[in-house]
């Protein structure tokens, strides 16, 4: 009983240490994806020399069918 703990522990472990890595790169848009493109909630970085230097622009999708509009700012260039 105890070895079947030790290795849901272990396995829990590594799999919630999983996410955190595949997220560490950062993929930066030449230009904001076109309305309608960018899925709900879903952000994007876009990196078009309209936000200050050092900056860059997030923008989340937003769904049109409830009236959600996406949400753009610029924001501290992440990672």
């Amino acid at each position: 009983m105890k070895i079947h703990a030790l290795v849901f522990a272990a396995t829990s472990v590594f799999a919630v240490s999983l996410p955190c890595q595949s997220q560490a790169k950062v993929e930066y848009l030449k230009e904001e994806p076109a309305k309608g493109n960018l899925p709900y909630r879903k952000v994007v970085y876009v990196d078009d020399g309209t936000c200050p230097k050092g900056e860059v622009k997030e923008i989340t999708g937003g769904r049109h069918e409830k009236s959600i509009p996406r949400t753009v700012r610029c924001i501290k260039r992440p990672g």
